[in-house]
């Protein structure tokens, strides 16, 4: 039995979703207010984009957040000449940095809640 696992990149997935709707590197580049060389390195993995960054480009591409923090792995499996190939395990292959970001957003909007809790008297 031979196992192969392969977990896509965050830069490959980009790049997927991207060509997927026909964008450019520029536009979203555009759209991020980044320059296209920098868009260019969220691609190629030299550099990591932001949480916010993620939900902008998810949100222009129409994708979900999460399509592109979790894992999406092909495993192969050769028993007696047959090959099964499954995809998109969910394992979960997020940097440190994005999910410090992650948990602080989440931070940040149950304190926005409890303020405009506390404004409409329903505390």
């Amino acid at each position: 039995m031979i196992k192969i696992h392969y977990a896509m990149t965050l830069g490959e997935k980009l790049k997927k979703a991207r060509i997927n709707k026909n964008f450019t590197q520029e536009y979203l580049a555009e759209v991020l207010q980044v320059s296209q060389k920098t868009y260019s390195n969220f691609e190629n993995d030299k550099t990591k984009p932001d949480f916010h960054q993620v939900e902008d480009i998810a949100k222009v591409l129409e994708v979900s957040v999460l399509d592109f923090l979790s894992g999406d792995n092909i495993t192969v499996n050769q028993n007696d000449n047959e090959i099964a190939i499954a995809q998109n395990y969910a394992s979960i292959t997020v940097s440190e940095k994005l999910i410090e970001q992650y948990e602080q957003r989440l931070k940040d909007k149950d304190e926005e809640i409890a303020f405009l809790r506390k404004l409409l008297g329903r505390e």
